[in-house]
């Protein structure tokens, strides 16, 4: 018989792979070296150290084909650093020859960069980062802010904290969404100058005056909605559940992440509607509710009417289910001569119960501009929510309960471990008044999703 795997043993495994890896590499990377090919030889060396940082011929293999190999890198560099003409490359490249030796060294091996090849490359820095700087603020200069962007952002990379590269980059992508915004704040375009401001500000609080156009932006566009009270159909009186359906609908609109929209205070409401002795109910079409608004000086109106609402409540179901209960008992086994248990089953009854409590409603409503009497928006939604209950009870030992299938015992492990959970299930349902509430809280919620993206699509 095999005994499992120890989590050493498996280690052990592991490193014992690594290690044959390694020394594989290292013998392939031998033979490229002795084939003149140097470059290939270091790159299976460096791999063969890493594997395996106890591989000593691997290491020694690779200070020898490494260092050649990173002469090469220095030699590139050198040859653009003396013509002189593009700063650009003789930087990448010793940038790439300190990244191999990097890596290298990482693997156990120091290779040697020569202190006049570091000379050289501060000096040719320098006149690189000038280079980029001078031609960063001369796009600036031309409007030209992207590619202004990337060359400071290339200078940042190099040297962070190089003159004043940072702010000016700062600028390059700033400057552009400030004067966007500014343009479409002008052109009463308030949302998006909100957008363009926004960012500006989120990168930078006190640029320009950003924060305060953003502002300009929210007040100039700002639309003061009024949510007049909702009547529910076949009632001359406003019902408790279109009183809370007016309250979850201005809680919602309130609640939005849209700076634009404002909802009019309920008690001016009704103090205006009462002046116009209009009462709760008394908005019945879209000359009041106009005339109401106006009043009210909200740009638009909300009605609603809430169609229907019922809450079925469901009744307890109860019905009787066969199954099996399990008990041991002694058994002589006539061969040995020795007792032994041995599991029997006796029928026996057990209870399922099912309950389901259900809320229904359909609301209507329409958003009226009380600047062109025009309807905005027209939705009716229809939803609803149910919770349920279905368990089991056993008035016996419930571990020893099997179910009952096709006449006889069922001892498939499924089988119990269903009738396990209905035996542990919920047998509480939600209250048919609590399944209401969050139905009218959640419809409330998507009649203001509604009314935001439409007039997030029509205003500017």
């Amino acid at each position: 018989m095999k005994l499992p795997l120890t989590a050493g043993a498996i280690l052990a495994m592991v490193v014992m792979a690594a290690c044959s890896g390694s020394k594989s590499l290292s013998k392939k990377a031998t033979k490229l070296d002795q084939g003149g090919l140097y470059a290939e030889a270091a790159d299976m060396y460096l791999q063969s150290a890493l594997r395996n940082p106890r591989n000593v011929d691997a290491k020694i293999g690779l200070k020898k084909t490494g260092q050649m190999l990173l002469n090469d890198k220095l030699s590139t560099f050198f040859k653009a650093f003396s013509v002189g003409g593009d700063k650009e490359a003789a930087v990448d490249a010793f940038l790439a020859a300190k990244d191999y030796q990097q890596r290298v060294q990482r693997a156990g091996v120091v290779l040697e960069i020569p202190d006049h090849y570091a000379a050289d490359f501060k000096q040719v820095k320098g006149e690189y980062l000038l280079q980029v700087y001078t031609e960063g603020q001369d796009l600036l200069a031309k409007g030209e802010y992207a590619k202004a962007e990337e060359a400071f952002a290339k200078i940042g990379k190099l040297e962070p904290g190089y003159k004043d590269a940072g702010s000016l980059q700062d600028v390059a992508f700033l400057e552009p969404l400030y004067l966007s915004g500014k343009a479409a704040l002008q052109a009463g375009q308030y949302r998006k100058a909100y957008a363009d401001l926004g960012r500006v500000v989120e990168r930078s609080s006190t640029y320009k005056d950003a924060m305060a156009l953003r502002q300009q932006a929210v007040e100039k566009g700002r639309y003061p909605i009024a949510v007049l009270p909702f009547d529910q159909a076949g009632s001359k009186a406003q019902s408790p559940q279109a009183a809370a359906m007016q309250a979850y609908v201005i809680s919602a609109l309130t609640n939005l992440n849209d700076p634009f929209i404002s909802v009019v205070d309920r008690d001016n409401i009704q103090k205006i509607l009462d002046e116009q002795r209009l009462g709760m109910t008394g908005v019945v079409d879209e000359s009041s509710a106009v005339s109401a608004g106006k009043l009210l000086g909200a740009h638009a109106v909300i009605m609603g009417t809430l169609t229907s609402f019922q809450e079925i409540p469901g009744s307890l179901r109860k019905s009787t289910k066969e199954g099996y209960e399990s008990y041991e008992v002694k058994q002589l086994n006539a061969e040995t001569g020795q007792y032994a248990m041995v599991t029997r089953f006796r029928p026996t009854n057990y209870t399922e119960f099912f309950k389901e409590n259900k809320a229904t409603v359909s609301f209507s409503f329409k958003v009226v501009s009380l600047e062109t009497g025009q309807v905005l928006l027209s939705k009716v939604i229809d939803r609803d929510a149910t919770d349920h209950a279905y368990y089991a009870t056993y008035s016996g030992n419930a571990r020893q309960l099997y179910p009952k299938w096709n006449g006889n015992v069922d001892t498939r492990g499924s089988a119990r471990r269903e009738l396990s959970a209905l035996l542990s299930a919920p047998r509480e349902v939600k209250s048919t008044a609590d399944l209401g509430n969050e139905l009218l809280r959640g419809t409330a919620a998507g009649v203001a999703s509604s009314i935001a993206q439409q007039l997030a699509a029509q205003l500017p």
